[in-house]
Parts: structure tokens; sequence; C-alpha cells
């Protein structure tokens, strides 16, 4: 069974391969980086290791209010380590391939490029994203 871990950005769920989750820290303030877009906060430092924070919610171009950061997910694939600031990590699931559908073919925008589907249980609703397609968008 896939295992993944769930994540807040306003009243959304996403969720994300556990295998890709370095870590889950407390939101720290980022060193900002002069001249890099809108979603790239800064860099951190980790036990010596500098990496990129992006801002989860402003990559997706939420127009919505800014929210406070409780969270970020520090993440490696594809030969990059990479953190997101979220609002708040809910839990780690097991799901069976049964219950992960399709992402409907509903907008114009670039989401399909790093969300792979979505998962329905019970009364949730949580877009599945893919981790490789997400870093690829930021740092393009």
């Amino acid at each position: 069974m896939p295992k993944v871990l769930v994540f807040t950005a306003y009243d959304q769920e996403y969720a994300i391969d556990i295998e890709a989750v370095r870590e889950i820290r407390n939101w720290v303030q980022a060193t900002p980086i002069p001249s890099s877009p809108s979603f790239m906060e800064g860099i951190i430092n980790i036990r010596g290791t500098v990496i990129p924070l992006i801002d989860f919610c402003k990559k997706i171009k939420s127009l919505k209010d800014e929210i406070e950061k409780k969270a970020m997910i520090i993440i490696e694939k594809v030969e990059k380590t990479v953190s997101f600031s979220v609002h708040n990590v809910s839990d780690i699931i097991d799901y069976d391939e049964g219950v992960r559908k399709n992402l409907p073919d509903v907008s114009n925008s670039d989401i399909s490029n790093f969300v792979d589907g979505i998962l329905s249980i019970d009364n949730r609703v949580i877009f599945i994203l893919n981790v490789s397609g997400l870093i690829e968008e930021c740092f393009h």
C-alpha cells in the first residue's frame, strides 16, 4: 500500500509520497535571495546544508490572504533537497490504489504538471502531488 504525508494549505489537503520526505520541522524565517521568484522565501541552513525554502501556497498560485506557516517539509528527490513551507502537517496515511482518482480536466492552469491525482477517503479530498514535477516547476 502506498503511504503519503498529508498537509494543509488553507483549507485544502495535499499529499506527498512519504519516501520523498527527509524530515518535518517547525517553520523558520528564511534568508531572502535577491531577484528570486515570489514563491521563493529564501534559503535555510539545516545542519550545515543550505536548502531553498518555497512557500507552497504561493507556488500553487493561491491568491488568498497569507496564512501562518507552522511547518516545513524537507524533501529529497531528483537529486535535489528542497523545503516547502505549509500551514500544517496533519497525518501519514496508507491508501488502497482503488481510492485514487484521476485529476478532472476542469482547469486551464498548470496544476496537472505537479498533481498526479486525488485521494477520496471518507469525506476528504486530498490532492496527490508529483514531487518530481513540483520541484521541476520550482526551478524552471
